[in-house]
């Protein structure tokens, strides 16, 4: 059975003729005589009453024939669907985030849902290193990292710059400095993050090139347990500019600049090389590229 036989069936039910339902489909007779005819061999029952007029059925042409509206209308419907799709009235992304780079979306989701409303944007939290396999399995779309995952099946492009920050409580001494060194440390307690990164790795290294003692006296689970930790005075910490923004802003915490380091973090939207987006992932790929240009982000590799 084919859905060419399925069209020709119905039309010659709905036109009751078979030239009627010939010109309608743009077919000739004898090919929709024909179509009609394996449809029959299929279904091993005479589906019309030849005996009667073109279009008279048979109990087995009553029971096709209401099946095959339903799967003809089902096809349109999926056809209409996928137009739908094109042109972005529904639709659905998926992306992968961690705690700190789920913060860069936040404004990129607000334009992105003031063009497309009828899309479904789906956040999925993750930890950095499994959004690369968390794409190539296709369980998202696209995914924020804050490093480039190296891998040939990947494409990532960078969308926002971000700073690692050392944040101090107002009260703290060195928190009237303008700036500091990674010498004035040597008493302090580091709280750190319980995932590493790269970019916790780097802090680690520096310091050491630079012979200054750096203590991690305490990892805690997510970046607003260390704000709040240093809020307290347990210790001091580095975290993305990005998450510090409404407390800076109020006063609770000072970000004090280190005269011998600055680490910059390239936020990258990374999705797979080789595979065709979604219309939805094309356009927020597209939303987030732009507000990085006009932000002055730049984009690259």
């Amino acid at each position: 059975m084919e859905i060419s036989q399925l069209e020709a069936f119905v039309a010659v039910v709905e036109e009751k003729s078979f030239s009627r339902a010939a010109a309608k489909l743009h077919r000739t007779q004898p090919a929709v005589s024909q179509a009609v005819k394996r449809l029959e061999e299929w279904a091993r029952e005479p589906l019309l009453d030849r005996s009667a007029k073109s279009g008279v059925l048979t109990e087995a042409g009553r029971i096709l024939f209401d099946r095959a509206k339903k799967v003809l209308n089902l096809r349109e419907d999926a056809r209409l669907a996928i137009e739908e799709l094109r042109a972005l009235d529904r639709g659905r992304v998926s992306i992968g985030a961690n705690e700190s780079t789920a913060l860069y979306l936040l404004p990129v989701l607000k334009k992105f849902r003031e063009r497309y409303p009828r899309i479904k944007v789906d956040v999925k939290r993750s930890l950095s290193r499994e959004i690369p396999i968390a794409l190539l399995r296709y369980e998202i779309d696209l995914g924020v990292l804050s490093y480039n995952p190296q891998n040939p099946e990947l494409e990532s492009k960078v969308v926002s710059l971000d700073e690692l920050c050392l944040i101090v409580p107002p009260q703290h001494p060195l928190a009237r400095r303008r700036q500091a060194s990674v010498h004035d440390f040597a008493e302090e307690t580091f709280i750190a993050h319980s995932i590493a990164s790269p970019y916790r790795q780097k802090v680690i290294d520096l310091f050491a090139h630079l012979r200054a003692p750096l203590e991690i006296g305490m990892e805690l689970p997510t970046v607003e347990t260390i704000k709040k930790s240093v809020r307290m005075g347990i210790g001091i910490a580095f975290a993305p500019r990005m998450c510090l923004e409404d407390e800076l802003a109020r006063g609770e915490l000072v970000a004090v600049r280190i005269k011998e380091m600055r680490i910059q973090r390239e936020l990258r939207l990374v999705y797979r090389r080789h595979a065709r987006l979604s219309a939805a992932a094309q356009a927020f790929l597209l939303t987030a590229r732009e507000m990085a240009a006009v932000q002055g982000s730049g984009i690259g590799d």
